[in-house]
């Protein structure tokens, strides 16, 4: 599809998604970049650029969030990630074509999953007011939650208990707006962590340099990713103990394609 119909479909609000999907020629695997607008036209009348089978499962339409390194991250209309390789290899050999889309904000991500529009988020952290409606396979990766501080006061630090104040003032923490980091965290934050949630990453790590918090929290893989990529590893460090465990899982709707596979899927997640 050419600039214009990009741009057309852009001005529509639209957007863009990537099919992959077996068609006639031979049963082979072809990945397409389209509008969504055109994706969806295709989808309800069962065919895929190139002329897919009429008997071919319905795509899986498959989003995450759109910048948690190294789990899954967008760029323009592809979402990468360990979390895409799993799925996709799953995916691929449960024999499953499937649909990228990509939102831009993790908020509207799971929106759409819990709308309906999406089928399958490839990076999530457990979250027990979702169970009700959503369901979570078993985690494929594992991380922590760090406390990221100024290097020169990293030695102030020697255990959670100092982020809580022990007696005296806790210092101040940040996160990004809307940030959630699981149950574990959630205990923390009622043990007297003190965390302010405004604004970007970005606009968190740039308060803690300026002094205008103290620690700012990041899930650590990410956290050091966001530091080299913004030129802050001269600047700020992560403290060399966790605050709280993390578990990387995928998340579906219980009413969705996926959930009469969930056990066959969390095997092959586990070992792609």
């Amino acid at each position: 599809m050419g600039t214009a119909a990009q741009a057309e479909e852009a001005a529509a609000g639209w957007g863009w998604v990537t099919i992959r999907a077996k068609v006639e020629d031979g049963g082979r695997w072809h990945v397409r970049a389209v509008g969504r607008r055109r994706a969806l036209g295709l989808l309800a009348g069962g065919v895929l650029a190139g002329g897919a089978s009429a008997a071919a499962p319905a795509p899986i339409r498959l989003a995450g969030n759109p910048a948690w390194y190294p789990y899954s991250w967008e760029e323009g209309d592809q979402l990468h990630g360990l979390g895409m390789d799993r799925a996709t290899a799953a995916l691929t050999r449960l024999g499953l074509p499937y649909v990228l889309q990509t939102y831009g904000l993790w908020q509207r991500a799971l929106a759409a999953l819990s709308h309906g529009q999406v089928d399958l988020l490839i990076s999530s952290v457990w979250n027990p007011a979702r169970t009700e409606r959503l369901l979570y396979t078993e985690p494929y990766a594992r991380d922590d939650v760090r406390a990221f501080v100024r290097i020169d006061d990293v030695g102030l630090y020697h255990g959670v208990a100092d982020l809580l104040g022990r007696g005296r003032p806790a210092p101040l923490g940040v996160a990004p707006l809307g940030s959630a980091y699981g149950p574990d965290m959630d205990a923390l934050e009622a043990r007297g962590l003190r965390l302010e949630r405004s604004g970007t990453t970005e606009g968190m790590l740039q308060r803690v340099r300026y002094g205008r918090a103290d620690f700012c929290v990041l899930v650590h893989q990410n956290g050091r990713h966001l530091l080299r990529t913004l030129g802050l590893t001269s600047v700020l460090a992560p403290l060399p103990f966790p605050l709280a465990p993390l578990q990387v899982r995928m998340l579906m709707r219980r009413d969705g394609p996926l959930v009469g596979r969930i056990n066959a899927f969390n095997t092959l997640i586990a070992t792609a």
